[in-house]
C-alpha cells in the first residue's frame, strides 16, 4: 500500500478511536474534552484531504465521481459537526447526534479507503502522490495551529 494512503489510514484509525469513545462518554465534561480533540484531529484532516487530495482527482475521469460524493460527505460531516458543537454536552440529544455522527464518519472512511483509493491508484503516479503527501501534512499542521 501506498505511503500516502498509509498516513490517511492512521488518521483514520485515530479518528475512529476518538469517535468511540466519544460515544460512550457520559459525563459532560469528558464529552467536551474528546470533542475538542476530535475537531482538532477530524478538520485539519478533511481541509487538506479537500486541498490537496481532491483537485487532482477531480481532473480525472476514473476518480471524480468517488471524490464528489467524498466532498458531499465532508460537507454533512462539517455541518453536523458545528451542530455538535454549539449544543450543550450534556443534552440527551447530544449523544444520538453524535452516534449518527460517528457512523456518517466511519461510512465515509470506509467509503474512501475502498473506493476513493483505488481511483486514486489508478489516476495517479507515483510522483504525484509524493507532491499531495507532503503538500497534505504541511496544509494539516497549518490548520492544526489555527484550532489550538
Amino acid at each position: 500500500m501506498n505511503e500516502f494512503f498509509q498516513m490517511l489510514k492512521k488518521d483514520h484509525v485515530e479518528l475512529k478511536g476518538i469517535l468511540g469513545q466519544l460515544v460512550e462518554a457520559k459525563e459532560p465534561k469528558k464529552r467536551e474534552e474528546l470533542f475538542q480533540k476530535l475537531r482538532e484531529e477530524l478538520v485539519p484532516h478533511m481541509k487538506a484531504e479537500e486541498s490537496t487530495f481532491y483537485p487532482p482527482l477531480m481532473k480525472k475521469k476514473e476518480a471524480r465521481e468517488d471524490v464528489m460524493e467524498g466532498v458531499e460527505e465532508h460537507h454533512v460531516s462539517d455541518l453536523v459537526l458545528k451542530e455538535l458543537e454549539k449544543m450543550p454536552k450534556g443534552e440527551e440529544k447530544w449523544g444520538a447526534k453524535m452516534g449518527v455522527f460517528k457512523e456518517l464518519v466511519e461510512h465515509h472512511i470506509k467509503d474512501e479507503e475502498s473506493k476513493v483509493f483505488k481511483s486514486a491508484e489508478k489516476a495517479l503516479d507515483p510522483d504525484e502522490f509524493q507532491a499531495i503527501m507532503a503538500k497534505f501534512d504541511q496544509e494539516k499542521q497549518k490548520i492544526k495551529k489555527t484550532l489550538k
